[in-house]
């Protein structure tokens, strides 16, 4: 027979939050192990402090979750039927991320340290950020889990899950992400279709407008994630969101002047919209998705032209930055709609008579 009540129980709110403090450590350690390969060319060994700060840490969250897994176990079960209720894909990354590891290893031995966009499209390195993905979203499975068909509610672990994932997605898309290439700061020469050097020409601004639309996506999605099955978002979502998404690749990469004050902007924007937002209620927000979306991208990115403006001045001519916010929000729009073409309307709490 099947012991339903075992493979329901949860691991509790305190482990889960424990096991999101160590989320924080594996994704500061990727960022770390990132930034050095950025300012440090030099690396040619596996073997480095960053790289031991990493897998220390998958040590670390190794012993934490069999320590979890054992102190949920009844007499006689097997361990594999103790696992709680969410942690399945947690063990499931571990192992991945011990495999990707050894395979990392192999790859680096055979073909070399890479130094540049290489190391963040290699295959063993995304097989890590899929462990890693894994991992970090324990919290969020286990919220789930407890809520069985009732409306999910948002603990503190699962919104720390939400915005360690965010981060993970916005270490691997460094590359096109807004925040870090701060395009509207670049000189644009405008080149007729045809003449010489057009296409060189065109080509750093239009990199540039994708990147508003990819970080736009980066934010959005998981920020409408925050609908999904629960009564209303998290508060301080939108501000966690640009957060991650803006500060950490920006530690990474150089705090410079024009996308630190970009970065600024965009934050404190962000902080005004949690507060609007906490001041309606769920259903309010979700018949108004499309629009508080698409409202909440212009905002972000009207925040981070502005903060370009004042520490560099905008190179872009009023076309193209305004362009690329009317996309963004056109965008955010879309995606929610998407989201909520076929959603399941959450019930609010039913009030005693």
């Amino acid at each position: 027979m099947v012991d339903t009540a075992a493979q329901t129980r949860r691991a509790g709110a305190r482990n889960d939050f424990i096991t999101q403090l160590l989320g924080i450590w594996l994704l500061l350690a990727v960022f770390l192990d990132g930034w050095a390969h950025l300012h440090l060319p030099g690396l040619e060994t596996f073997f480095t402090p960053w790289h031991a700060a990493l897998y220390s840490g998958l040590v670390a969250t190794a012993a934490w979750t069999a320590i979890v897994i054992w102190r949920n176990r009844q007499p006689g079960q097997p361990l594999a039927r103790a696992i709680p209720a969410g942690y399945q894909g947690t063990a499931l990354g571990l192992a991945l991320f011990a495999v990707a590891g050894v395979l990392d290893l192999a790859w680096h031995e055979i073909l070399g340290i890479e130094v540049s966009l290489d190391a963040l499209v290699s295959p063993t390195h995304l097989l890590l950020g899929f462990s890693l993905f894994l991992i970090l979203g324990t919290g969020i499975r286990s919220a789930r889990a407890a809520s069985g068909s009732e409306a999910f509610e948002w603990t503190p672990a699962a919104l720390l899950a939400l915005a360690l994932m965010t981060g993970l997605g916005a270490f691997f898309l460094i590359y096109c992400s807004a925040f870090v290439r701060t395009p509207p700061a670049v000189p644009y020469v405008q080149t007729p279709i045809g003449s010489p050097g057009h296409t060189q020409a065109e080509l750093p601004p239009a990199l540039g407008m994708a990147s508003y639309l990819l970080t736009t996506a980066l934010i959005i999605i998981p920020f409408l994630y925050g609908f999904s099955g629960a009564r209303r978002p998290p508060h301080g979502i939108a501000t966690i969101l640009v957060a991650v998404v803006a500060w950490l690749p920006l530690a990474m990469s150089g705090l410079r002047p024009a996308a630190a004050a970009g970065a600024a902007g965009a934050t404190l924007v962000a902080v005004v919209a949690d507060v609007l937002l906490a001041r309606r209620d769920g259903p309010w927000l979700r018949r108004r998705l499309p629009a508080v979306t698409a409202l909440l991208a212009a905002l972000i990115w009207a925040g981070q032209l502005t903060g370009i403006a004042l520490a560099s001045g905008i190179q872009w001519p009023v076309s193209m930055w305004l362009g690329a916010v009317v996309l963004s929000a056109g965008l955010a729009a879309a995606l929610a709609f998407l989201s909520s073409w076929n959603a399941r309307i959450v019930p609010g709490p039913t009030v005693p008579r």
